[in-house]
């Protein structure tokens, strides 16, 4: 049972470290600090991501050029496929989530859930930014 316990671990960071491809697929060029700002995550576990997508050849980096501490990422020709495919579970499970559903229901829906997600963030990386002593 601990065995399948650190299988199943190890296979939701693979699963999330994918979902991470779809953002680049979707926002070549994207930087790490975009990336965090809109899927909501550490800059420590997106930096661990991004570390291992590179070391399997799935994102490389280019250094701006105007600013050379900023790192530019963008998907590999490798990992194109695998983010396509992302894509069309994503949609495939949109469209079996939403059946039956209005536009307006579902728009209202969307809202009042992003509103919900607002809320828990605003408190979950308020406590984490007094965690590390910023304000």
């Amino acid at each position: 049972m601990n065995d399948s316990f650190s299988n199943l671990g190890r296979y939701i960071s693979i699963f999330d470290r994918l979902m991470k491809m779809e953002y680049l697929y979707d926002h070549p060029g994207a930087t790490a600090q975009e990336m965090a700002e809109c899927i909501r995550v550490d800059k420590a576990t997106l930096t661990k991501t991004i570390k291992k997508l590179t070391e399997v050849h799935y994102v490389r980096t280019a250094v701006d050029e105007k600013d050379r501490r900023v790192r530019h990422l963008y998907l590999t020709e490798a990992a194109v496929p695998a983010a396509k495919q992302i894509k069309k579970i994503h949609a495939d499970f949109y469209d079996t989530l939403s059946r039956g559903i209005s536009p307006g229901e579902l728009s209202s829906t969307e809202h009042t859930l992003q509103q919900m997600v607002d809320n828990i963030n605003q408190k979950v990386w308020h406590r984490m930014e007094e965690h590390h002593g910023e304000q």
